[in-house]
């Protein structure tokens, strides 16, 4: 017994630890994206959410067609040197000064196409690597090490910003990914020796589980189009996007007109994500793997669309910094502590190619396109009937909202082996 669980630990600890250096590489740089662009007008907001949209419906498809004829997982570490160079490439342009208006919204898009893009090759990998009864086990813990991650990313922020300076925290950052790519390799050796009952259903390729991809840069795109689950995915994607955007907006209006100084608003968002961070992990460790045992998805799902309903209502009637900041650290935490751990599961009952190419075009294009059309949607209800107008909005968002989970739980069941449902 002892000798088959050494495996799954050892899929756990590398998992985590490679989760772990991504989020620090992100959310080291997060509150500082968060806190430039409140040196203008925070209704200016939407148009970087369009300017992102557009670049990462770019990336999407080159990465589906970087993915024909090559190795997927052997492919993954190639993207985190890519988006490592970025990084240093950007501190190199922070450095010298040059334009910084214009460089700080460049790094803006790049920082929002960074986070979604690396979150999701990660568990396009770990749904490759791990069965759905695997998956369940070892999703809680592996997204505990990622939390642990944007604990350390803010704290170190926080202590070396007035040392290195933007510049310096951009090269951390390109340093705490290419930590990631060492920490790929060890996950790989890891799964490598898991048992049968825990390795993906995955038909034919079973037997080749590293052969190179078929198909072209809309492949994933063309998927998810004939697919009802991963549409529905879409579907769920789409009002997490569109509630999350409602809360940043509201966020962005908040904190500019409370905070002048863009030191203390950049010190506001990081004690805020280190607030998430925690309460986070308490989810991740205690309540995300039991719940989705027990469960399913589906319900786990539903958490989420009833807090941020909660959320969004609580900003309506009471908006200050310190309401902001009790709404944030639940709805986020539930964010990642709970649904993304349980949508990640969704895609351990899918073939291979949709667990790399289909999620990345979900997760990247799906995710942008929700926060572009939102952003919108926010300013024309917002101009109608102010507060309000975003509360009215919201009823029909989480009804919707709540069906998909609801859809995505039966679905899931479906497909799950009968030993894992």
């Amino acid at each position: 017994m002892i000798k088959r669980a050494q495996p799954k630990l050892g899929v756990a600890a590398w998992g985590a630890a490679t989760f772990a250096a991504l989020l620090a590489s992100s959310s080291a740089i997060r509150p500082v994206r968060d806190a430039l662009p409140l040196d203008g007008d925070p209704d200016q907001l939407p148009y970087l959410f369009v300017a992102t949209f557009v670049a990462i419906s770019a990336v999407s498809p080159m990465w589906s067609a970087l993915l024909a004829g090559r190795s997927r997982r052997g492919f993954v570490p190639i993207a985190f040197h890519a988006f490592a160079a970025c990084a240093i490439g950007f501190g190199a342009l922070v450095a010298a000064d040059l334009t910084p208006i214009s460089v700080g919204r460049v790094f803006y898009v790049w920082s929002a196409v960074f986070n979604l893009f690396v979150v999701s090759v990660f568990w396009s990998l770990l749904a490759d690597l791990l069965g759905p009864a695997a998956a369940r086990k070892l999703y809680g813990p592996i997204a505990a090490g990622g939390t642990l991650g944007t604990l350390l990313g803010p704290l170190l922020t926080r202590q070396l910003a007035g040392t290195i300076g933007i510049a310096g925290l951009l090269v951390m950052s390109a340093a705490l990914l290419e930590l990631a790519v060492l920490c790929v390799h060890g996950l790989g050796r890891a799964a490598a020796r898991l048992p049968a009952e825990d390795a993906p259903p995955d038909g034919d390729e079973a037997s080749t589980p590293d052969a190179p991809a078929r198909g072209g840069a809309f492949t994933g795109i063309a998927h998810v189009a004939r697919s009802p689950y991963l549409s529905a995915i879409v579907g769920y994607v789409l009002c997490t996007a569109c509630a999350a955007t409602f809360m940043y907006l509201g966020q962005a209006r908040i904190v500019h007109d409370a905070l002048h100084d863009r030191v203390a608003r950049t010190q506001y968002f990081a004690e805020l994500d280190l607030w998430t961070a925690a309460a986070t992990l308490v989810l991740q460790t205690v309540v995300a793997a039991p719940a989705l045992g027990r469960f399913g998805p589906g319900v786990v799902l539903a958490v989420l669309p009833l807090a941020q309903a909660t959320g969004i209502s609580v900003l309506t009637a009471a908006p200050s910094l310190t309401a902001l900041a009790i709404v944030q650290v639940i709805s986020r935490s539930a964010t990642h502590g709970l649904t993304r751990p349980a949508r990640e599961l969704l895609f351990t009952v899918v073939d291979r190619d949709d667990k790399y190419r289909a999620k990345n075009a979900i997760d990247t294009i799906g995710y942008r396109l929700g926060d572009a059309a939102s952003s919108w949607l926010n300013k024309a209800l917002v101009a109608i009937s102010a507060g309000s107008g975003v509360l009215i909005g919201a009823i029909p968002l989480v009804v919707i909202w709540l069906g998909f989970a609801a859809l995505l739980g039966a679905g899931f069941r479906r497909r799950a082996p009968k030993e894992t449902s």
